[in-house]
Order: C-alpha cells, then structure tokens, then sequence
C-alpha cells in the first residue's frame, strides 16, 4: 500500500501502489507534463481536411476547424515513438496536449505508418475530441507538490492514474460523436490480453482503471467477463470492485459543461484512494486563458489513521 501524505498536514491516505501503468486504450497526455511536450513555433503547411496524409472526414473535419479556430492556428500532427523503451509493445496509441505558447500538438504512435488511414482517423478524431475540451476550457488536473507519497511527490508517482481518470470522464463525454463518426467499432488494442500477460503483477490503481475503461467502452459483455475472471485469477479482487464502481459513477456523470467535471472527478478519485480530495485553480498556470488546470490537495483520510 502506498500512502499519500500532505507536507501541510501529516496525513496517511490509503492507495495501492502505483509503480505499473498499462494503458488499454489512447492515452492522454496532460499540458502539465512539460518532458513529455515537444516545443513547436509553427505548424508545416497543409491541405485543408487532412492530418499526417489523411483525408479527414466531414464530421472529423468540423472538430479540426472548431479547434484550430478557437486556439487562433493550425494543429501540428506528427508520428513518434510514444511508449518508453522496453514497454513489450505499442500500448500508448496515440496523445495530445497544448503547447506552451497555446499550440495544438497531436501525436500518433509509429506504429500506425503504413496502417490503413481509417484506423489512423479513429487516432487523429479521439486526439482531436481531446483538444477540442481543451480548446473549451474543460479542465485538467494535477497533483500539488505539497502531496506526497512514500515513493516520493504524488505528481511523479502518481499522475499517470490522474490523466487517465481524466481521459475516461472525457472519453464518456465526447462518446456518442465518437459512436456517430463509427470509430468505436475499430478494435485497436486488446486490452484482455495485455491483462494476462501482466499475471503476478500487484494489483493497482492502473488496474481499477483498466477494469473501469473496458466496463464502459467494451460493447461485449462475455468478453468483460473474461477481464473479470483474469482480475479474479490475478486476485485483483479490489481493483475490480473499485473499477466497477468507478465505471458506475462515469457512467451516470452526464457532463455538458467545464463545470461539471469536477465533481465527478473527486467522486472518482474518492474511489480509486479510498481518501478524500479537493482541488483549487492553479493561479500561475500559462495556459489559464484557454482552461484551467486544477492542483489535487488531500483532505482528512476516511476512518482511522494507520
């Protein structure tokens, strides 16, 4: 168990430990991860309608127009090696985050070069329908530096589980456009057998969050019951509790507003710490002017102190 403490007060927050994330689906990467950015001053000229050589299609072209007109300049798309060296495969399929200087970056993992371009565009709209809550002011959220963690500050250790919480409020946001545009029907991952392969790893908050992505965008109730059963066998009996419970609250969230994020965050991550948190606006945050970033604070632990 990993607790999370505050320097302000001393507090003990239960939590898994964290030290495995495996992303089943398209990652997030926030703007508050500066090393995982690449600076851009411009973007290359290119035809309207397209990304990377892909022809966009009409629905996924409104979202490019819609981003690229509220950030005042063109997306930049690049291919890149998104997964860190000795991963055992391409699981981080594709990301997107703004720049400092407010520029929409989207990046497609290299492994799509050559790939048929729909499954490309299932990559390039999801990224794309990310941006856009940016472009909205849909907030992001990150760990004060007053939160720390046994294993050293909450924002190195603990983050990832943050932007991927944070990814699948989103993803149940912009679900029905995804749904409409007919690229939740392109399986690009298997998410069950990545599962299996991670036998004998400690169960976790990544897991609760595996568990939670597929119990809300897994179309196939045998094929989630199979998950259930490897989370049984890996006696991942919490995480699949909590990602149930998780999925729950995400799938009775009906957010249309930057508003209505935050509570079901905090609902959220009330679940998968099993401790209470509060967020205020980070004042000094470069990019205030398009969204907020939030800085996660711990609150008093439920029940008795360890």
């Amino acid at each position: 168990m990993t607790p999370i403490r505050s320097k302000r007060r001393p507090l003990r927050i239960k939590a898994f430990g964290a030290a495995f994330c495996l992303s089943a689906w398209l990652c997030l990467s926030t703007a508050s991860a500066p090393r995982a950015q690449r600076v851009v001053d411009d973007t290359p000229r290119r035809a309207g309608g397209t990304l990377l050589g892909v022809r966009l299609n009409s629905e996924v072209s409104a979202w490019l127009r819609e981003v690229e007109g509220r950030l005042g300049g063109g997306v930049y798309a690049e291919y890149a090696e998104l997964d860190e060296a000795g991963a055992g495969g391409d699981y981080t399929l594709g990301v997107s985050y703004l720049t400092s200087r407010g520029v929409g970056v989207v990046r497609v993992d290299e492994s799509f070069r050559g790939r048929p371009s729909e499954m490309t565009e299932a990559v390039l709209a999801h990224e794309l329908l990310h941006l856009r809550l940016r472009a909205r002011g849909y907030p992001l959220f990150l760990f004060s530096p007053g939160v720390m963690t046994l294993r050293g500050p909450a924002q190195d250790v603990e983050q990832s589980n943050v932007n991927d919480l944070v990814s699948l409020i989103e993803h149940r946001i912009f679900a029905d456009e995804m749904r409409r545009a007919g690229f939740d029907r392109l399986d690009l991952t298997n998410g069950l057998a990545a599962a299996r392969a991670r036998r004998g790893v400690e169960d976790s908050q990544a897991e609760t969050l595996n568990y939670a992505r597929a119990a809300l965008e897994w179309d196939d109730p045998a094929r989630l019951e199979e998950l259930a059963k490897v989370h049984r066998a890996n006696g991942w009996r919490r995480s699949l509790a909590d990602g149930r419970r998780l999925a729950d609250i995400i799938r009775a969230a009906d957010v249309k507003a930057p508003g209505g994020v935050t509570p079901v965050f905090l609902r959220c991550m009330s679940v998968l710490y099993r401790a209470e948190f509060r967020v205020e606006a980070d004042r000094s945050f470069a990019l205030s002017k398009i969204y907020p970033q939030m800085l996660i604070y711990a609150r008093r632990p439920r029940g008795r102190r360890r």
